[in-house]
């Protein structure tokens, strides 16, 4: 078995158990689960036989650290805002590393606007709707939405997808990532729902995966292509 291959594994094992501990209400028990998430993703990322050239590979291990740093610092419920910071840190990162796929993979893929107005048009409604119950939290958690918003429509905007199967891995893991937060800011700021929190790490998990295997692949299929 191929070592990127047995990491994958593990991460899967360790989310679905990071999640049990979640539905049965054993939070103290995360410190063993959560923070080794992200840390598999960074180990498959340098381990993986893609040949990413070290620019881009430096990005997408920032947007997995910024990541990790938001996650250990949400198990804490009093860090809320440090940890949005992080994965705020972690999506700029992300915009960052898929820019410089878009603008290294010519011809330069094309403005889908429909799209672009689709999903401005879900945040700000979302955030809308929101708005009356955020607080004082109403300008960081409007600024992390739309920094998340740019990220869907950086991944959107990298690829050609038709002949580069490998971006539908990065879209929907950008999508499953826009949904898991904004399930979060749902349960936190205006009313929890059942298994909402399993959910919510299920998307995630999905979603982070979602974008190192096909930003992974993409760079090993250019390369044998």
């Amino acid at each position: 078995m191929r070592p990127q291959r047995f990491v994958i594994y593990i991460y899967f094992l360790v989310l679905l158990a990071d999640m049990l501990l979640i539905a049965f209400n054993k939070e103290s028990c995360r410190f063993a689960t959560k923070p080794v998430l992200m840390i598999l993703l960074a180990v498959y990322v340098l381990y993986s036989n893609a040949k990413m050239p070290r620019d881009y590979r430096i990005f997408l291990l920032l947007a997995l650290v910024f990541s990790s740093l938001g996650d250990d610092l949400l198990l804490f419920p009093n860090l809320f805002l440090p940890g949005l910071g992080g994965f705020l840190l972690a999506h700029v990162m992300y915009i960052i590393f898929f820019l410089k796929i878009r603008y290294s993979n010519p011809p330069v893929p094309l403005c889908r606007y429909p799209l672009i107005l689709l999903n401005a048009a879900i945040v700000i409604l979302f955030i809308l709707f929101m708005a009356p119950y955020l607080g004082s939290l109403i300008v960081p958690v409007i600024v992390y939405a739309f920094a998340l918003s740019i990220t869907v429509q950086s991944v959107l905007h990298a690829f050609h997808f038709r002949r580069q199967p490998a971006g539908w891995y990065c879209i929907i893991g950008a999508v499953l990532f826009l949904l898991s937060d904004l399930l979060i800011a749902v349960g936190k700021f205006y009313h929890s729902f059942p298994g909402g929190d399993v959910i919510v790490m299920l998307t995630y998990g999905f979603a982070q995966w979602g974008l190192v295997y096909g930003s992974t692949e993409y760079f090993r299929r250019k390369i044998t292509n």
